[in-house]
């Protein structure tokens, strides 16, 4: 009896985070989260934490993973092209899988591309991960897959879902293009891309549903934007660093986050603490959830194709542009072959952001291709 009194007069744990879910949208520019192409982004957004500054230093999917996963930008993590361009993360870096692995939160891994394939590094601390092995798959599959490893979690859980939707090339279902064409566009391929977004945005539909129903907290960002027809190369994101490609939207939405819009500058690489402080396993240090922010952003176009970024030299990774833009919004771009031009305030935020070394790797052009990547130098 007396056990019985002692036990009960003892504090109670606090319960365990009932789980994370990190939703990333292939090419989604930041000016598509939208109510008309991604209607229940609009409302996790419209119930959640929405930023309205938020970048990625890069237009390449496996690199921009990288630095969400690792809190670092791709000169310190050196992932500095996609796999297909024979790029990898080093299992030296730890992600953010598996910090919250090596302590106790199950894992589950529901990607829909081989940019975040396996040899991309990226399932570095899944204790299930699932993807394909090239090219694209559909993200109902993804979706449907973490749907039911979801439900079978007991204790705290993290889920990655990715979807690759709106990357080209552009054919969404005519149901999508239509709930999506109500506005008109410049192009008809700005139409077709906005119903790839909705199509990705009403795959995710349910998983927004069963995420809230278990009480889980949800962050929903995406790898980098899309070039449209602002500049000579539309829907070539790989070798561009405008704001259009860098520019992402980012919603943070659950029970302890305090609904609103923030213009604070912040960034992928600021994901990693804020997954972590969600999940229960440290208190914010450098999330988009502190008070912090900071003035500049930096980041690099993922390829020179002198055709697509003009007077860029050499061809391929060496000659990508680094860029850094500001938060009241100016921007200077350092173009190999070109040489540096834009706000001279920024300049100096360049100097401890190394450019790419020589000896980048050649790359795999099938891959590539399979993916929607056309060859160098043919834009589509």
């Amino acid at each position: 009896m007396l056990l019985t009194l002692l036990l009960a007069c003892q504090p109670k744990p606090p319960p365990a985070p009932p789980g994370v879910l990190l939703v990333t949208v292939d090419t989604w520019r930041s000016d598509s989260l939208h109510p008309d192409w991604s209607p229940n982004a609009w409302a996790l957004a419209d119930g959640g934490l929405s930023f309205r500054n938020a970048w990625s230093p890069i237009g390449l999917t496996s690199p921009a993973h990288a630095s969400l996963f690792t809190g670092l930008l791709p000169p310190v993590h050196g992932v500095r092209g996609n796999n297909h361009h024979g790029y990898q993360l080093a299992p030296s870096f730890e992600t953010v899988a598996e910090t919250l692995q090596a302590q106790g939160i199950a894992t589950g891994g529901f990607v829909s591309a081989y940019p975040v394939a396996g040899d991309a590094g990226l399932d570095q601390g899944f204790d299930v991960f699932s993807g394909p092995e090239q090219g694209e798959r559909s993200g109902e599959l993804a979706v449907n897959e973490a749907l039911a490893w979801i439900a079978e979690q007991q204790g705290p859980w993290f889920a990655w879902v990715h979807v690759y939707e709106p990357h080209g090339p552009y054919t969404p279902p005519a149901a999508d293009l239509a709930a999506a064409s109500k506005q008109p566009a410049p192009d008809p391929e700005v139409l077709n891309y906005r119903g790839e977004v909705h199509a990705a945005d009403r795959i995710l539909g349910p998983l927004y549903t069963a995420a809230q129903q278990r009480g889980a907290h949800i962050v929903l960002t995406a790898d980098h934007g899309e070039v449209l027809t602002e500049e000579p190369c539309s829907w070539r994101h790989a070798v561009s660093s405008s704001p259009m490609v860098l520019r992402v939207p980012m919603v943070v939405s659950g029970p302890s986050v305090q609904p609103g819009v923030r213009d604070d500058m912040v960034g992928l690489t600021d994901l990693r603490d804020t997954l972590l402080h969600l999940s229960g396993v440290q208190a914010p240090t450098r999330g988009v959830l502190d008070l912090s922010t900071r003035e500049v952003w930096l980041g690099e176009s993922g390829l020179c194709e002198a055709q697509c970024a003009p007077g860029c030299s050499p061809e391929g990774v060496l000659g990508k542009d680094r860029v850094a833009f500001g938060e009241a919004g100016g921007m200077y771009r350092d173009r190999p072959g070109v040489g540096g031009y834009g706000d001279p305030m920024l300049a100096r935020a360049l100097e401890g952001y190394p450019r790419p070394e020589a000896g980048a790797l050649p790359g795999d052009l099938e891959k590539g291709a399979a993916l929607g990547y056309t060859t160098q130098g043919a834009p589509r």
